[in-house]
């Protein structure tokens, strides 16, 4: 390979990279928001493969694989089509003013419109968007015999919603059709269309990797580059401190549609890759919760003020050659959506309420209708709702086949529960990760020193269905199915 021709070509290419990936990279098949895999021999087997990798991109999985790789030079060049089809449910009218009220010492319900529902607006709605387009890049270059280094430039983790309806919207006002009872309108009566959030995240990594024998180790320095921007949430802007007594912050002009908002970090991978016997091979990684800058236009919806962190994550699995020319592979990967507030804090109906009903209220003629909240978190506080993920283990099978000349042939499947609890669907639908099952299929066909890569991945359609937190005569299901077909080619 003419290195001066290389390095003229790779700049051009990652500069064009760098353009389409940023305005197309909203999400992949996910584990989550993380990718399943990254590189396409990867993908080909739903991401397993952390103690069997062969190719530049393996960096991103593993920093140590890079070690192993045998070429002086190599650079992969991969763009993926994925295809997702999101949806959120509404079932249940919305609960009408008449049936607004509390129960009594007694049991007996007492109708009193101060206690307000507010219900979505019936019916089923599909997210737009349904086509992204994903390039990555990466290349590695051996130092010597035992020593490696790398850069990949990836993606690895996003979602996308793109509603065309006023999701947090409901038309019902009171019995007459006035304002409510504490003299403001209906805070979802001003909510716009389109609904959504578009996240994307953009990685880029160079790598060290040195070989001791039959093992190696390797460490990638990370600078991570994130975008986000939220649409139609016009009716948790009260949520956000408007006009609280005490409160010293106001947050609520910072909560939804505000543009594009930006964040960087720094962070690093660590990885080990070794032979324990003859054809058993053994890999592992972790990558530390990398710290984000705030996304300071959206301070008033993820909590700590705009907080948006990398989870810490981590991966660890075997390989073994059945034979010289048949290699299983199983993996196990933890992400830990826990450490990371705005993602995992659950929404509490009890908090989130600015105000509510005055118990001293002396009737029509006593203005003190309502009263703050004292146990109301506005959103965006420290501990302010998010949205309630819990941490994921998943389990990945693979395998790959060599047994035809100039060919192999993968297969993958991948399970981790999803994150979202049944209490948790109110935000959650314009994040619908509920993907849990991944069956992936790939080749190569080898040309000399070079390789021609493609997989396809598909995530079965799972939902999730839970109540309405604001009013419980509804339930929300949010539903997601995806499509991923990559093509890469090794140079």
């Amino acid at each position: 390979m003419n290195l001066k021709l290389s390095k003229k070509n790779l700049s051009f290419v990652m500069a064009f990279m760098l353009s389409v990936t940023m305005s197309n990279m909203n999400a992949f098949a996910t584990d989550g928001y993380f990718s399943t895999g990254q590189g396409t021999r990867n993908k080909g087997m739903a991401g397993a493969g952390i103690a069997f990798m062969h190719s530049p991109y393996s960096a991103a999985i593993n920093p140590a694989g890079i070690a192993f790789l045998k070429n002086q030079w190599s650079i992969e060049a991969s763009v993926g089509l994925f295809s997702p089809s999101r949806n959120y449910n509404i079932i249940g009218a919305p609960t009408t003013p008449d049936k607004w009220g509390y129960f009594d010492a007694n049991g007996n319900f007492v109708n009193d419109p101060r206690y307000s529902a507010f219900g979505l607006t019936e019916g089923k709605v599909e997210s737009g968007s349904t086509t992204f387009i994903i390039p990555a890049i990466a290349f590695t270059m051996k130092l010597g015999e035992k020593n490696a280094i790398g850069f990949n430039f990836y993606g690895n983790g996003g979602m996308n919603t793109d509603y065309d309806a006023k999701t947090y919207y409901s038309a019902i006002i009171d019995s007459f059709g006035n304002p409510l009872p504490d003299g403001n309108p209906n805070p979802m009566a001003n909510v716009e269309a389109p609904t959504g959030v578009n996240l994307t995240q953009m990685f880029m990594a160079l790598t060290y990797a040195r070989q001791f024998g039959k093992h190696s180790i390797g460490i990638s320095p990370i600078f991570a580059y994130q975008t986000v921007e939220v649409k139609g949430m016009q009716a948790f802007r009260d949520m956000g401190a408007a006009g609280i007594p005490g409160m010293p912050v106001d947050r609520s002009q910072y909560v939804t549609n505000n543009g594009i908002s930006s964040a960087t970090g720094y962070g690093f991978k660590i990885g080990y890759q070794g032979e324990l016997i003859e054809g058993l091979r053994l890999g592992g990684s972790y990558q530390p919760k990398i710290k984000m800058s705030k996304f300071e236009e959206y301070k008033g919806l993820f909590a700590e003020e705009g907080g948006f962190d990398i989870p810490a994550n981590w991966q660890a699995g075997l390989s073994y050659d059945i034979s010289e020319d048949f290699t299983l592979m199983a993996d196990v990967k933890q992400i830990m959506y826990s450490g990371v507030k705005s993602i995992s804090n659950p929404m509490d109906p009890q908090q989130i309420i600015p105000f509510v009903p005055n118990p001293d209220w002396q009737g029509p003629n006593d203005p003190n209708v309502m009263m703050p909240n004292p146990n109301f978190v506005p959103l965006g506080d420290e501990n302010g709702a998010g949205f309630g993920w819990e941490d994921m283990m998943i389990f990945k099978f693979g395998a790959e086949f060599r047994q035809i000349e100039n060919w192999q042939f993968r297969l993958g499947y991948s399970y981790g529960k999803q994150p979202i609890p049944e209490s948790e669907v109110m935000f959650n639908i314009i994040a619908p990760a509920v993907n849990e099952s991944h069956i992936s299929l790939g080749f190569t066909r080898m040309m000399g020193e070079h390789a021609l890569n493609f997989a396809v991945t598909h995530a079965l359609e799972n939902s999730v269905k839970g109540i309405n937190p604001f009013d419980p005569a509804q339930e929300i299901e949010i539903t997601m199915n995806q499509w991923e077909f990559e093509i890469g080619f090794q140079f």
